[in-house]
């Protein structure tokens, strides 16, 4: 049996770099969302900043995908941690001027989303290269668990710098984090693809997408994260807003993604143990329906008590489905093409920001932020289970190692 990627001083250097990535964009992602509803209490101005942030990600994951093909991938991650670094101590910097409007927010946060959309690619195309020689099932599950772990962490340590020490005080933890990782990251290997580019770069932004359109089951496993991520997961977006609905504030909605990180851990975790076989694409497709049926659970509860293990389960289910999805896809994905690849994914991933546009702007439409809450995983339910029918490479989906 090949080695744990553990086992490798790079591949855990690697993942410290990313935690702490992950941690700076985690507790920048709750003090946005908590500086916008101070602003407003609107949950369509959540929505906006979902918005705001998510559509230059998207673009910016196209081009972490091309960068992390074309030049030093170690490199690329360090300049990209270091400007997230300065434009979130710019935020911390303003609000503690108090000369904040929603405005500067916006185009702040835009920024922001900068920077995670290179680095979501970059890390995804760099870690496999790391783990070479080592179990890659376990390297995509060790990978995914830096960012749920982040996702524990996080929102938890946000809340709480916020409630006692206030939001400029969280924009500069969230800066020093996205330091750290650029620190960590230059005692990294170079990562430098051998062949494979294109001689101008437009033609790299192609490749990524021909590769996807001309696999069947990477549409459909694209799809899946797509949706998972603009339909359903604005659900957390809407947090500050849904919370307030029990008089509650800051510290439960931090809580409540902590606890949706939770379970999106153990189900990363159990998905890197699990031996599906010839069984994976009903393993997304089954994780999948519990993550949505979770999420309806949620719209319908009564007290917040409910909401914590509510949200756990949704996204243990989420955690599994995720997971394996990735792992069908990076086993599949030749080295010299992975970031391009990877960058085409990630803008999946990366909608995730953007669905609380959707989820805003549907609970906007109906005044009720519970409906537009309910409303994506319904749509999402209906569309697994319709591939599931219809698609044999979905459904027939095994392991390769």
């Amino acid at each position: 049996m090949s080695p744990s990627p553990l086992s490798l001083p790079i591949f855990r250097r690697y993942l410290c770099a990313a935690l702490s990535a992950n941690l700076g964009y985690r507790v920048q992602l709750i003090a946005l969302g908590i500086l916008v509803y101070r602003f407003s209490e609107s949950p369509l101005d959540l929505g906006i900043l979902s918005a705001v942030t998510a559509l230059p990600a998207v673009l910016c994951n196209l081009l972490g995908g091309v960068l992390a093909d074309r030049y030093d991938t170690r490199k690329v991650w360090m300049a990209n941690s270091m400007l997230s670094a300065f434009v979130v101590m710019a935020m911390a910097m303003l609000v503690y001027s108090d000369v904040l409007t929603l405005v500067h927010i916006y185009v702040l946060a835009s920024l922001m989303g900068l920077g995670f959309g290179v680095n979501v690619p970059v890390t995804q195309a760099y870690f496999p290269a790391l783990s070479a020689g080592t179990q890659i099932k376990k390297a995509v599950s060790l990978n995914s668990i830096s960012m749920s772990g982040a996702s524990i962490i996080g929102p938890t340590l946000s809340g709480l710098i916020i409630a006692t020490l206030g939001l400029s005080a969280a924009f500069a933890v969230a800066a020093l984090f996205w330091a750290i990782s650029a620190l960590v990251a230059a005692f990294l290997p170079a990562r430098l693809v051998q062949g494979g580019r294109n001689a101008h770069p437009l033609q790299d932004f192609r490749l990524g997408f021909a590769f996807v359109r001309k696999h069947r089951l990477f549409l459909i496993l694209c799809g899946l994260t797509t949706g998972n991520f603009l339909l359903v997961f604005g659900w957390l977006q809407m947090l500050p807003a849904f919370v307030a609905e029990f008089s509650l504030g800051e510290q439960q909605v931090g809580y409540a993604f902590t606890a949706a990180g939770m379970g999106a851990t153990l189900g990363t975790l159990l998905s890197g143990r699990l031996r599906p076989g010839g069984d994976l694409g009903r393993q997304i497709a089954l994780a999948a329906l519990l993550f949505y049926g979770s999420i309806l659970a949620i719209t319908s509860v009564t007290s917040f008590a409910f909401v914590l293990p509510l949200a756990a389960l949704a996204h243990f289910g989420n955690g599994l489905s995720s997971n394996s999805n990735l792992f069908a896809m990076q086993s599949r994905i030749p080295e010299n093409v992975r970031g391009r690849v990877m960058g085409v994914v990630s803008t999946g991933l990366t909608l995730g920001t953007l669905g609380g546009l959707w989820t805003g702007a549907m609970a906007a439409l109906a005044g009720d932020v519970r409906l537009g809450m309910a409303i994506g995983p319904c749509i999402m339910i209906l569309a697994v289970l319709c591939l599931f029918v219809t698609q044999p490479v979905f459904r027939k989906l095994g392991e390769i190692e």
